[in-house]
């Protein structure tokens, strides 16, 4: 049986994150009540709240929310404090995890109908080019000062919030853990096939691969994610007039965790791409693709960027590149040539980010949160 590390955690989680569902994992195993709130982006209308009970799972149940955004995060908030009082009585101890400052409304009533502590894991950075950007980053910084706990999933988040990098029990960076599936993986020789996942938008460099591909036939493409349909339409008359139909499976619809295990299973490289501007999110921040490629088994070439990019260098699991075609071309032929090289490479970057140990060692604190 699990040891029991922690008595009451209430999380948030979503379907569309790897690093959010492993975190779920290891709470499970050694939480004595946790209850978690699974919000999904695809469809606002929808969520799902979990109980689970030292290790097994007690209740699921479907929560309805609203496809208008005012009414989303109202209904969001409104069902959050009813599970708080539900499932938790006014004797017990419960830390809050959130990733979203919505959570932290109304803290001074919270802790008089609950006894709490909050964990805000502080995951994105939203650079603020406009007022509502500005005012939610002020917002995250206001009660980045109030709760007890903060954890940031990159030391430049860690500064922006802080004025500089703070590493005490109470406030550090935390980047996301990893939870290998174990696939046995092999090159062949005379194609390769390459994995994008995420949620689709303009600014993830898919047309700059669309015109790669057009004069690599030895190479594939497979994109899981979603977009809206402009730019469904938009990405598929790329591919048509690129005359890569064949070249590149694009679904645009959700795939479950074992479908997109299953997918993962024909590929040989996970990639990500970003603009290398501190006007990108991604600059700041611990992209979870590419902890979804590490466990799924599979090498990455990414972008010179991010928090996690001196660990792909550490670890030599991967290629760094500048986005272009000669890069990208040249990293492409360096993992055919040196695949194994890479793999070795990928087990030591995910023996060190191992869910199990490294959020042990990262919330150790909480364990003292009686």
């Amino acid at each position: 049986m699990n040891k029991m590390y922690y008595k009451n955690i209430f999380m948030y989680s979503n379907h569309q994150s790897t690093a959010t569902s492993n975190i779920e994992e290891y709470f499970v195993l050694h939480t004595n009540k946790l209850v978690v709130f699974v919000l999904d982006y695809r469809k606002l209308d929808t969520s799902l709240v979990r109980l689970y009970k030292n290790g097994s799972l007690v209740e699921e149940k479907k929560v309805k929310l609203s496809q208008n955004r005012f009414g989303y995060y109202l209904l969001w908030y409104v069902n959050y404090l009813i599970f708080l009082m539900t499932y938790f009585t006014s004797k017990e101890k419960v830390i809050v995890i959130s990733w979203s400052p919505i959570s932290f409304f109304g803290m001074f009533l919270q802790k008089k109908l609950r006894n709490i502590d909050f964990l805000f894991w502080d995951g994105d950075y939203f650079p603020p080019v406009n007022i509502s950007l500005r005012l939610f980053e002020g917002l995250k910084r206001y009660y980045n000062q109030k709760v007890k706990y903060a954890f940031y999933s990159g030391d430049l988040i860690n500064e922006k919030m802080n004025g500089k990098v703070l590493n005490t029990p109470y406030r550090k960076t935390a980047l996301w853990g990893v939870m290998p599936r174990n696939i046995k993986r092999k090159l062949d020789k005379k194609n390769l096939t390459i994995l994008f996942v995420g949620f689709i938008k303009d600014s993830q460099d898919l047309e700059f691969l669309f015109d790669f591909l057009k004069g690599q036939k030895n190479y594939k493409l497979k994109i899981i994610g979603m977009c809206d349909g402009d730019l469904d339409k938009k990405y598929n008359r790329i591919i048509k007039e690129n005359g890569i139909e064949n070249q590149v499976y694009f679904p645009n619809r959700f795939f479950s965790d074992k479908e997109l295990e299953d997918v993962s299973k024909t590929c040989q490289v996970g990639i990500a791409l970003y603009d290398i501007t501190p006007t990108n999110g991604t600059y700041y921040t611990d992209p979870g693709k590419v902890k979804t490629y590490a466990s799924f088994g599979l090498p990455i070439i990414m972008s010179d960027m991010s928090a996690i990019a001196p660990y792909i260098k550490r670890f030599n699991c991967g290629i760094l590149i500048k986005k272009n075609d000669t890069e990208l071309g040249d990293a492409l032929l360096d993992m055919r040539k040196n695949y194994t090289k890479y793999l070795k490479g990928l087990e030591k970057f995910n023996d060190y980010f191992y869910y199990e140990t490294h959020y042990r060692k990262a919330l150790r604190i909480l364990e003292k949160n009686d």
